[in-house]
């Protein structure tokens, strides 16, 4: 069981790594490709709904925070990561692969963006998901979309695990013939 979990946590590492490879040579290609943030520049994938752009996102996953939240997105980013310490760190020893999965997914994802964060100022967003004129999903790309498949496996994980099997209501029967009966006691006066 023991060296099941430590393999597990193998893959969880090489999932992470992955991860921060896929995610930084996809932003790498699509910055030179691009050259020029936010320049509006669009190549389409699926016709006019799905395709690539390149923007320089200064906020959080999705945009969120941006333009003058810096103290917001510095909240958000440190209860992020704590929150998934704390669940590292709770659930480090479960042997569970789905589980692992997930937590190199997610920190895979975030060490991507934080890259890219500290070395840019800004994460390179890039797929563009839109029917247009009704719905625009915010750019984002693939560190993104790792850290929300990760949080997804995550909550599978936490749904279906053993440990939180409810207890029946239903009143239980003993059969006497398999309950011991303690030996009487000998009365030596």
């Amino acid at each position: 069981m023991k060296s099941r979990t430590r393999l597990y946590d193998l893959v969880m590492v090489l999932v992470g790594i992955l991860t921060i490879g896929l995610d930084q040579w996809s932003k790498a290609a699509i910055r030179q490709h691009f050259g020029t943030c936010n320049s509006g520049g669009y190549i389409p994938l699926v016709g006019k709904y799905f395709g690539l752009t390149y923007t320089c996102n200064t906020g959080a996953a999705f945009s969120l925070f941006e333009h003058g939240h810096e103290a917001l997105l510095f909240i958000f980013i440190a209860a992020a990561l704590a929150t998934i310490i704390w669940l590292y760190i709770h659930f480090a020893n479960q042997p569970s692969l789905l589980l692992k999965l997930s937590f190199g997914l997610v920190l895979g994802g975030a060490a991507g963006n934080l890259i890219d964060r500290f070395h840019l100022g800004y994460v390179t967003d890039f797929l563009l998901f839109t029917i247009r004129p009704v719905f625009t999903w915010p750019v984002f790309n693939l560190a993104d979309s790792a850290i929300c498949l990760g949080i997804f496996l995550l909550m599978i994980y936490l749904w279906r695990r053993p440990g939180l099997a409810k207890p029946s209501t239903a009143p239980q029967r003993v059969d006497p013939q398999l309950v011991e009966t303690p030996p009487a006691e000998s009365s030596s006066h």
